[in-house]
């Protein structure tokens, strides 16, 4: 069994999760509020910007200039597109764009940037794949499901940012793809030890990513700073 294919195996029952989320549900149902919009924006707006950091800790480990190039297509894509989910959305919500982008972290993106963090500084470059993976592999299955669901459709308020993550031609499915094979790639180079710790980084972020759906649905921040 490949890497790729035991850590997809180990993070079924979490994506299963993050499939049935209110949140998740309701972007198929067209029907999702829009203080939980705004909040999952402000803060998938500060996700993204760690995101693209952590980008850069991966081209510094990177073993090939296809890696390289690789990581610097994905910065640039989370510059330049990524922000269409996010309008998508502040439409629904009513709101401009800019409102949100001041936002503080709240305590899962804190921690969920954090978990990155610590695979940048301390890590290899599997370290850093691993824990950056389940957000684009997540939310291409995401889209995939709501398709199959019928849920793109012209009535469905979320359409397009269904579509934006749906299908085999997706930014996210593809990275998908090429992240899962850096993993094969690199696991070869490790032990049986090291690997379980690199699974520990991946299924956390999986976790995560619940959370961070969780956090936004219910709005949940700091209580006390």
């Amino acid at each position: 069994m490949e890497f790729s294919e035991r850590l997809i195996k180990k993070g079924q029952p979490i994506l299963k999760q993050i499939l049935k989320h209110p949140f998740v549900e309701g972007i198929g149902q067209g029907d999702v509020s829009k203080d939980a919009l705004a909040f999952y924006v402000g803060q998938d707006f500060n996700y993204l910007n760690a995101f693209m950091k952590v980008y850069a800790a991966a081209i510094q480990k990177s073993n090939s200039r296809d890696q390289i190039q690789l990581f610097t297509n994905q910065i640039e894509f989370t510059l330049n597109s990524e922000i269409q989910p996010h309008i998508d959305f502040c439409k629904v919500a009513g709101i401009e764009y800019s409102t949100v982008q001041n936002d503080k972290q709240a305590p899962m993106t804190y921690l969920y940037n954090e978990h990155m963090y610590n695979a940048a500084r301390t890590g290899d470059l599997i370290d850093v794949v691993a824990s950056m993976l389940p957000c684009p592999w997540t939310y291409s299955v995401i889209g995939e499901t709501l398709i199959e669901q019928g849920s793109s459709t012209e009535s469905n308020p979320f359409k397009s940012w269904i579509d934006f993550y749906a299908g085999v031609n997706s930014e996210d499915k593809m990275l998908s793809v090429q992240l899962f094979d850096i993993l094969d790639l690199e696991a070869s180079k490790y032990s049986d030890e090291k690997l379980k710790e690199v699974e520990d980084r991946f299924l956390k972020s999986c976790e995560l990513e619940w959370h961070f759906w969780d956090q936004a649905y219910y709005q949940r921040d700091w209580k006390f700073v």
